[in-house]
């Protein structure tokens, strides 16, 4: 479910490429060291986005370092890492581990099994620090699951409950910010749901897996069309909460990712249609 967060490469200065990749690296050396190496198999750049623009708005004391690793073993990488990458840790290693839990719930696979008992032990120190945020993701992910079971197919419901989940690790504290925040999170949250669900549409169909577009399965192009207009919606009240915050710090990144990267990357898979993965 996640990953559809990106950027537009081609339109990133070389600087604001080589920072943004620099928060990412931070968090996977973060997530290693803090949380074990089990904890990177969910990095991902949802998450990457959410350290750039906290970022951008509280301006943290910021740590750079450059050294090798075992995806670079031969060139020496930029890693940031501030207090945003720590709360941004936290938040991936919950997220990762209650969607181990739900995929047990679907399919109950043996890598499923394996990575969710490894995790577990994971998850201590991201439940102690963030109980709160623990709880609302858990909420929200045992709503969405009794919504699957009861194979809902109003698309609202079932993706406004991952944006609410969304806008709760966005709204990093309780100030001026939160508000704004916790829009971008919702409609973040919602633009990944449903570009989720569209493209999964087919596999999930041959498997007989829940999914809330699968009564539109034998007219694709009014589906293509719903989906359209459902994300066109949803990206744009994000660029207006986006716009509302002012930020300028990471500027070029953030407005690649939303103006740019996002929109690249949910045309492409309509473009292909659903059951067509994308890189």
């Amino acid at each position: 479910m996640f990953g559809y967060v990106r950027i537009n490469k081609k339109d990133l200065t070389f600087r604001e490429f080589e920072d943004y990749k620099g928060y990412y690296c931070g968090l996977c050396k973060y997530l290693k060291e803090n949380h074990g190496e089990i904890s990177r198999l969910g990095l991902n750049y949802d998450i990457t986005f959410l350290i750039v623009i906290l970022t951008a708005i509280y301006k943290p004391k910021t740590n750079i370092v450059e050294e090798v690793c075992i995806v670079s073993p031969f060139k020496k990488k930029k890693k940031i890492i501030n207090e945003i990458t720590e709360y941004a840790a936290s938040m991936n290693t919950l997220l990762t581990y209650y969607k181990l839990e739900d995929n047990l719930l679907d399919d109950k696979g043996i890598k499923d099994i394996l990575a969710y008992n490894i995790y577990k032990g994971k998850l201590k120190l991201a439940h102690e620090k963030y109980p709160n945020k623990s709880k609302v993701i858990k909420e929200q992910m045992n709503l969405l699951n009794q919504l699957e079971k009861e194979e809902n197919c109003n698309i609202d419901k079932v993706s406004n409950t991952f944006g609410e989940l969304m806008g709760e690790i966005f709204s990093y504290k309780n100030d001026k910010y939160e508000e704004d925040l916790r829009r971008v999170g919702f409609n973040i949250g919602k633009y990944i749901y449903i570009l989720d669900a569209y493209e999964d549409l087919e596999a999930d169909y041959k498997k007989g897996r829940y999914n809330p577009f699968i009564e539109c399965i034998d007219n694709k192009e009014e589906l293509k069309l719903k989906v359209d207009r459902l994300i066109s919606i949803s990206l744009g009240l994000l660029a207006a909460s986006i716009d509302n915050l002012n930020l300028q710090l990471n500027r070029g990144i953030i407005e690649n990712i939303v103006y740019s990267g996002v929109y690249l990357r949910y045309k492409n898979i309509l473009e292909k249609g659903c059951g067509n993965n994308v890189q």
